[in-house]
């Protein structure tokens, strides 16, 4: 049973202050938006503002635990859709590559900054059962099917989510120059690519022994 505690408020009018506060808080960092900023935005009144949340930390966390359910639900649909761990892997990457209002490592950081104890404990297990499980069980899949070897479960999954946040990161030119985020550049949304993201996982950087071109028997077949 999903803990309680991670599920978003789901009434409307909530919903619609956390979509508006989404926006802000995704695109400048805690600190950065003020309670009038998000009550322009969502055309709510502060008394209907404060009916719902407590503080503006508290819908913060709201608005992480929305963005990690809504995230959530289309890893785990992803999952199941795939026959392969390659196919599973390329629809996993699909959904974290996708594009957002901002990056789940910056959400991270403000979290750790101005979020007190308690609601980070519960925020970080949103991003658990929420993120990274799917994941991890996909990983595990592999794993069971053998499709995937060496590691265990928790670190592939370790690696994949944190190989996904770099790909969106650059592709999204939050830390690239203009050079770097250009049309053809080298971190241009079409090199990081959910299929390229999975090659590297799968496969890495180094020749591959069985590779025709490495003059050492047939090439691979697909996963």
């Amino acid at each position: 049973m999903q803990d309680q505690s991670h599920q978003p408020i789901n009434a409307p009018t909530a919903v619609k202050i956390i979509e508006a506060a989404t926006h802000l808080f995704m695109q400048r960092g805690y600190k950065a938006v003020s309670i009038t900023d998000i009550i322009k935005a969502a055309e709510v009144t502060k008394p209907t503002l404060y009916y719902y949340f407590s503080d503006k930390e508290e819908l913060f966390v709201q608005m992480g635990l929305s963005v990690v359910a809504m995230m959530s639900a289309q890893l785990r649909d992803a999952a199941a859709s795939a026959a392969t761990t390659a196919q599973r892997l390329t629809a996993l990457a699909q959904v974290l590559l996708a594009d957002r209002d901002g990056d789940m490592r910056m959400m991270r950081h403000e979290m750790f900054e101005h979020v007190g104890p308690a609601q980070r404990e519960r925020l970080a297990g949103a991003f658990y059962s929420g993120l990274f499980a799917p994941i991890q069980q996909a990983m595990a899949r592999g794993l069971a099917d053998g499709e995937l070897t060496r590691y265990p479960a928790e670190i592939l999954a370790a690696m994949f989510l944190g190989m996904s946040e770099s790909f969106h990161e650059f592709a999204s030119g939050a830390h690239a120059g203009p050079w770097a985020s250009a049309p053809g550049g080298p971190f241009s949304s079409p090199q990081l690519s959910a299929e390229t993201l999975v090659d590297l996982f799968l496969h890495g950087v180094a020749p591959n022994p069985r590779d025709p071109a490495a003059g050492d028997g047939p090439a691979p077949r697909d996963p």
